[in-house]
C-alpha cells in the first residue's frame, strides 16, 4: 500500500504544480504581464501562485515520509497476496482529499485576507475541512468499516 500511497501523493503534487503554473502561464506571457507585478497585486500573486506550487513541489519531495506516517512502520497491505484492504484504501483516499483541500484554498484564505483585511470565511471552512480530514482519517475509515458491516451478524 505504501508504493501505491507513494505514487498518489507525487501525482498529487504534480497536478497541484501543473494545474497552478498552467492557470497563470496565460496571463504571465500576455501583454499586461508587467502589471502582475506591481505592489498591490504582488501578495495576492504569492498567496494564490506559490502557496500551491510549493505545496506540490513539498508533496513531491516527502511522499515517501508522508505515507510512511500515513501506513506506520509495517505497511498493512504490503504483503505478496496483493490484497489492499478498504480501510487502507479510504483512510489514503481521505487524506489525498484533505491535503488537496488545504493546499488548494489556503492561498485563497492568505490572499483574501492579505488585499481586503477580510476573512474568506469559504476558503476558511476549506482549509479546516482538509486538515480534518488530513488528520483524522481514522475516523472516517472506521466509520467507513461500520457503515460497510452495517446490518451484517459481525
Amino acid at each position: 500500500m505504501k508504493p501505491f500511497s507513494i505514487l498518489l501523493i507525487r501525482l498529487l503534487g504534480l497536478y497541484l504544480f501543473l494545474k497552478t503554473l498552467f492557470a497563470v502561464l496565460p496571463a504571465l506571457l500576455g501583454p499586461n504581464a508587467g502589471e502582475l507585478w506591481s505592489a498591490e497585486l504582488l501578495p495576492v500573486l504569492i498567496a494564490t501562485l506559490a502557496v500551491p506550487m510549493v505545496g506540490g513541489v513539498l508533496l513531491w519531495c516527502f511522499a515517501g515520509r508522508l505515507a510512511e506516517r500515513l501506513h506506520g512502520a509495517g505497511g498493512v497491505g504490503d504483503g505478496a497476496s496483493g490484497r489492499i484492504p478498504d480501510n487502507d484504501l479510504v483512510r489514503a483516499g481521505t487524506f489525498l482529499i484533505g491535503t488537496y483541500l488545504v493546499v488548494r484554498h489556503i492561498g485563497m484564505l492568505v490572499g483574501a485576507y492579505s488585499t481586503s483585511g477580510a476573512v474568506a470565511y469559504d476558503a476558511l471552512f476549506m482549509v479546516v475541512a482538509g486538515l480534518g480530514m488530513m488528520l483524522g482519517g481514522g475516523a472516517l475509515a472506521t466509520l467507513y468499516r461500520r457503515v460497510k458491516h452495517l446490518g451484517v451478524g459481525r
